[in-house]
């Protein structure tokens, strides 16, 4: 009993040890701030075993600002939606590992001027944000849509400007479609926008201003979406095919993708070829210092990346995020495994613990592993639940979306019909003024012949009784001249 008891002891005092080493050990990971992916790299650190001690945190900071920051050592990680080019990456000594697939939505206020789901080419969209179009009845917009009765309105353009983190998404695929585009981007030149455009400073804002802002037209990633009033566009992609921003779009967007090199030729996604890509796509990537990577909270950080690209695919899906596929996540895991044992920098091995864990630790590391994965259990059930959450809020969304489409769509045919019916009356109109415009004419005409009529009438009248008259007065003076002398003179005394 006492050799039990005492093994007991040193089990419990062996793991209250190791418990106050962890807190001692403690480890806070800082990232740069800003960018929506920080939820889900934060509940990838709280979700891997063994991960308790590690604390990931984020800086205040603007995104803009972080590469230079993570060059200072001022941060630990960055994240970036668009990869760096080979040359950035050797200037400033660094190393990017992309971790999740996302995609940038083209959305429209058009909700009370059309029903269905507005169509846009690469070209024409390019040319929308260039301001080479304009107007919403443009003939290259009507032309793709000829269902639609577009308005003559102007397109009002809602942008964050160039801090925003979708922004280089956007840039890179309108200045791929549209030559203007592309050089309003060259180095010292000044971003210019449509001059009707309207700046929003965040993501709140900008949804905001959508749907206050009619005829307008803005971009949103993913995690933003769906949203109502607002309607995304389907992009005509590369091979000819119009496609909507989904999961299975943003992974086709892959198809040709080599991420082992870690080169920007290789990881970027933009106006891909595949049947159903969608071509606003991007990898998320995170950035660290490669001097620093074989410093401890660097591996550290790198196996939380590591253990979300093999385990965490759920937490990706309840973030708005789309999950590596197996064939990307697993070369982007090997290439950590490498930099974190040593064998893939510069020949130097990240020291191992040395030797065998002893009984008490083997003991402590095993009631970790059930309290971690007791925890775990808990974190699939409430995702899970988020999930289901998630699930009901999409589809109450999508059903509100059909509703207003719906009604929409019978306000115009209600608009369509009054129309009609208006159109109808003053046509009626018209043909009454004009059969009445027809009778007054006839009547006047009638008017003007009867007078005719009787002014022959007394003209005739008038010359008979002259004529009368002057035949009695022929009578007269001849009776005259055939009377006696003086029996007229006798007659006229």
């Amino acid at each position: 009993m006492k050799v039990l008891y005492k093994i007991a002891s040193a089990a419990i005092f062996s793991l209250i040890t190791s418990v106050f080493s962890l807190q001692v050990l403690a480890v806070e990971i800082l990232g740069g701030g800003g960018n929506p992916a920080d939820k889900l790299i934060m509940d990838w650190s709280a979700a891997k075993p063994g991960n308790r001690a590690n604390t990931v945190k984020f800086s205040a900071s603007i995104s803009s600002n972080d590469l230079t920051m993570l060059k200072n050592g001022k941060i630990d990680f960055a994240i970036l939606d668009n990869p760096l080019s080979d040359a950035e990456l050797g200037k400033m000594n660094l190393l990017q590992f992309p971790f999740a697939l996302n995609g940038i939505s083209i959305v429209v206020n058009l909700q009370n001027n059309m029903a269905g789901t507005l169509r846009l080419d690469s070209a024409t969209l390019g040319k929308i944000f260039s301001g080479e179009i304009t107007n919403w009845d443009d003939p290259a917009i009507t032309a793709l849509n000829s269902k639609h009765e577009l308005p003559n309105k102007p397109i009002i353009i809602i942008h964050s400007g160039e801090t925003s983190t979708d922004y280089s998404v956007l840039n890179d695929y309108i200045g791929d479609v549209n030559e203007k585009w592309k050089a309003g981007s060259s180095a010292g030149a000044k971003r210019e926008w449509p001059a009707n455009s309207i700046y929003t400073d965040r993501f709140a804002a900008r949804i905001s201003s959508i749907k206050s802002t009619p005829f307008s037209l803005s971009y949103l990633p993913m995690q933003y979406m769906p949203q109502p009033s607002i309607s995304a566009v389907h992009i005509k992609n590369r091979e000819g095919n119009f496609a909507g921003l989904s999961d299975t779009g943003i992974v086709a967007a892959t198809s040709a993708v080599n991420v082992e090199d870690g080169h920007a030729a290789s990881l970027a996604i933009i106006n891909k070829s595949g049947k159903a890509s969608w071509p606003i796509s991007n990898f998320s990537f995170v950035v660290v210092n490669r001097e620093r990577v074989r410093e401890e909270k660097i591996v550290q950080f790198l196996n939380i990346i590591s253990y979300g690209l093999k385990s965490g695919s759920l937490k990706a899906t309840v973030h708005n995020y789309v999950a590596l596929p197996e064939q990307l996540s697993k070369p982007v895991m090997e290439r950590i495994e490498a930099l974190t044992t040593g064998t893939g920098v510069a020949g130097k091995a990240v020291p191992a613990k040395a030797g065998q864990e002893s009984a008490q630790e083997a003991l402590a590391n095993k009631q970790r592993n059930e309290d971690e994965l007791s925890r775990q259990r808990t974190d699939a059930q409430t995702a899970a639940q988020d999930e289901r959450s998630r699930a009901e809020e999409r589809n109450r969304a999508a059903k509100q979306q059909l509703a207003e489409e719906a009604a929409r769509a019978q306000a115009i045919k209600e608009a369509r019909a009054a129309k009609q019916a208006a159109d109808e009356a003053i046509k009626a109109a018209q043909a009454a003024k004009l059969e009445a415009e027809k009778q007054a004419e006839k009547s006047r005409l009638i008017a003007k012949a009867e007078k005719e009529k009787a002014d022959r009438e007394r003209a005739e009248k008038e010359r008979a009784e002259k004529e009368q008259a002057e035949k009695e007065r022929a009578i007269q003076l001849r009776n005259q001249k055939d009377e006696d002398p003086l029996e007229a003179y006798r007659r006229s005394m």
